[in-house]
């Protein structure tokens, strides 16, 4: 028996396939004028009809996904462009679209695919710069800092090798890449190499105020004090000129935090958070008037942060979470950090009514998410912090929205309603410098841990101390110790013959630079010490052999102030303008011991030296300390909750009752 012949595939008509092509030529056409006059429905309709008739031409793919984009829908844009790349592989413009839509939702490993794909089509040589900086860039935000570095100094190399170095583009290129250059060195801990990459970026464009922050931030975390003037000056120029620009015009995303060891100028740091970009908002979501949702009769409240695990943030927080009145209030987790397996995770999580674990969520993922949770209530622990997400916060996904804890300043992002402070760190008067409404704690607005271990002090030996010194420390990040407050501490130790300074300074270039300033000053560079960086453990038990500390300024101690203070060591600071260089001072307040809180460099030294020569002075000090470490509210963590959950409800109520969010000054501490 004879097969059946194979059926034969019908040959295409050539008219109807001319005709096709035609008909999506036209539709192609019709869209791009509707795309001209910004008419993004009608666009897409066009080119939609043009790739169902030219489904192979990645020309009218690409279009399509940038009506697709215009009008916010994401995933369709991704899709269309992923569809030209795959068409036109070779074609850098369609793939440079992808990635960058790719990008803005976190999707960095296939960021590297669709590299990937273009290297593959072309020669080498033929990669541009901005191929080479989106590969680094996919890399540094996936946590590959060293892969990063070299991509990032190839693009760097080819835009600086460019035959017209003052174009547009090559400048934006130059300057993209020795940012994130920088980032990665910044992030291997190389931060007076990373300083020389922002410069070089700034040499490029004298008005980047990004590279101007950052070549000053990374200067002052290797002490180069020598480059450090030439930077600020820079810096100044730069924020100058960005703050005479017409309101909305955009500028690089920054982060604010980078000033705040430079700068207690409350004004310039508003500037930056509403100017930085770093949220990702486009346009402010209107605030909503609805009432704060109950389940069960309950609040539901988020609390956003990639610091759940054993970090600063968490060893604050927990023994407040531990003591939230479950018959009022719900927690829900949003966790974008590292799961460490640490008991102090394991802590705080226990706390939760629900966590999701949201690392590497995009913004329209997670949004979705809290509102499918039907959060009252949504707690941002970050702020300008790595890992931040106030690109969720912008987009309100709660009816009530607080900033808290994780960055002490502003975060100029209309999303947010209130910032929890004190009277100290937030006094009323300087509501102006916030965009949030100021809510105040009754007492310090840092949460303690009264259960944190208290181990065995360390002898002086171990410590790699003298046992006949005064000790004097630091234990703040290099980048807050300012060449001003170093020359203080200078003239302390001059005034103290047998007085050390003992700091936190891992980087042998570092410490040589910190010596040869001290010398420059006429003390012995030797009497500058440094101790190691360890657990947390450890360096408890270290602390109580520091007689006495020296806080930074204009970025105070705030973890490192209340472990000095549970270690019973007295903490001397200066206070202020902004948030940030007041949280020592709101600390030892609650402790009432005011007189280690001064308002001047000139006090500040005196002071340091009054104490330095007083060893019953100093007694006192310690046995007030412990005293008032017992009895105040900073370490109960159990009074702090009943206090913090009180000013949720006077924040609530406000939401209830459709009334907008108003400065809350602090109210008499709840009855426990």
């Amino acid at each position: 028996m004879t097969a059946p012949a194979a059926a034969q595939s019908p040959r295409p008509n050539p008219r109807a396939v001319a005709a096709r092509s035609q008909r999506a030529q036209r539709a192609w056409r019709e869209g791009c004028e509707h795309h001209a006059k910004a008419r993004h429905k009608a666009a897409r309709a066009a080119f939609t009809r043009a790739v169902q008739d030219a489904p192979d031409e990645a020309l009218y793919w690409i279009n399509l996904a940038r009506s697709e984009k215009a009008l916010g829908a994401r995933q369709a844009c991704t899709d269309a462009a992923r569809r030209a790349t795959r068409l036109d592989p070779a074609q850098w413009a369609y793939c440079q679209f992808l990635i960058d839509g790719l990008h803005a939702t976190r999707a960095h490993q296939e960021v590297l695919a669709a590299l990937d794909e273009h290297a593959a089509a072309v020669a080498p040589s033929d990669l541009p710069a901005a191929w080479h900086l989106a590969r680094g860039q996919a890399l540094f935000h996936l946590g590959r800092a060293a892969d990063a570095v070299q991509p990032c100094l190839q693009a760097l190399m080819l835009a600086n090798s460019a035959a017209r170095r003052d174009d547009g583009n090559v400048v934006m290129l130059r300057r993209s890449a020795s940012l994130m250059l920088g980032h990665s060195l910044a992030t291997l801990k190389r931060h007076a190499e990373a300083a020389v990459c922002f410069r070089m970026g700034l040499d490029a464009d004298p008005l980047a105020v990004a590279n101007a922050l950052y070549a000053a931030h990374y200067a002052a975390w290797a002490c180069d004090w020598t480059a450090l003037p030439d930077d600020l000056q820079r810096l100044q120029l730069a924020v100058t000129a960005a703050r005479a620009l017409p309101p909305g015009t955009p500028l690089q995303d920054f982060s604010p935090f980078c000033l705040l060891g430079l700068s207690d100028d409350a004004a310039l740091l508003r500037w930056a958070a509403e100017n930085s970009g770093a949220t990702g908002r486009t346009a402010a979501v209107p605030r909503s008037a609805q009432p704060v949702p109950r389940a069960d009769g309950r609040i539901r409240l988020g609390l956003i942060s990639s610091d759940f695990h054993h970090h600063a943030t968490s060893f604050l927080l927990v023994q407040a979470l531990e003591h939230i009145d479950r018959s009022r209030f719900e927690l829900h987790f949003y966790s974008g950090g590292p799961d460490d397996r640490s008991a102090t995770r394991a802590r705080v999580l226990a706390t939760a009514t629900r966590v999701h674990e949201v690392r590497g969520w995009s913004t329209e993922r997670l949004v979705e998410q809290i509102r499918q949770d039907r959060i009252g209530v949504l707690f941002d622990l970050k702020g300008y912090t790595a890992g931040h997400r106030l690109d969720v916060m912008a987009q309100r996904p709660a009816p009530l929205q607080v900033a808290w804890l994780g960055y002490p300043g502003t975060s100029g992002e209309p999303g947010i309603d209130y910032l929890i402070g004190d009277p100290i760190v937030t006094p009323l008067a300087h509501q102006g410098d916030f965009t949030e409404a100021i809510a105040q704690m009754p007492h310090c607005y840092q949460p303690n841990d009264g259960q944190r271990s208290r181990p065995v002090a360390w002898s002086r030996q171990r410590c790699g101390l003298p046992d006949d010194a005064l000790v004097l420390a630091s234990f703040n990040q290099s980048y807050k110790t300012t060449p001003e407050v170093f020359a203080a501490w200078c003239r302390i130790l001059a005034a103290q013959p047998r007085a050390l300074l003992w700091m936190l300074v891992p980087d042998a270039d570092t410490q040589a630079r910190l010596r040869e300033v001290a010398a420059g000053h006429g003390v012995d560079p030797q009497r500058v010490v440094f101790a190691p960086f360890v657990d947390i453990e450890s360096h408890r038990a270290r602390l109580p052999q520091a007689d006495l500390i020296l806080d930074t300024f204009p970025c105070s101690g705030h973890t490192t102030t209340s472990d000095a203070l549970w270690a019973g060591v007295p903490v001397l600071t200066l206070t202020g303008r902004n948030f940030a260089a007041r949280v020592a001072a709101s600390l030892v307040h609650t402790l009432g011991l005011d007189e280690l809180i001064c308002d001047d460099l000139a006090t500040y030294v005196d002071r340091a030296i009054e104490l330095s020569r007083s060893d019953a002075a100093r007694q006192d000090l310690r046995d007030r300390l412990a005293r008032a470490s017992e009895a105040s509210t900073l370490f109960d963590g159990a009074r702090f909750a009943t206090d913090w959950q009180a000013l949720i409800e006077r924040m609530v109520a406000r939401q209830d009752a459709g009334l907008p969010p108003v400065p809350l000054a602090a109210a008499e501490p709840a009855a426990r």
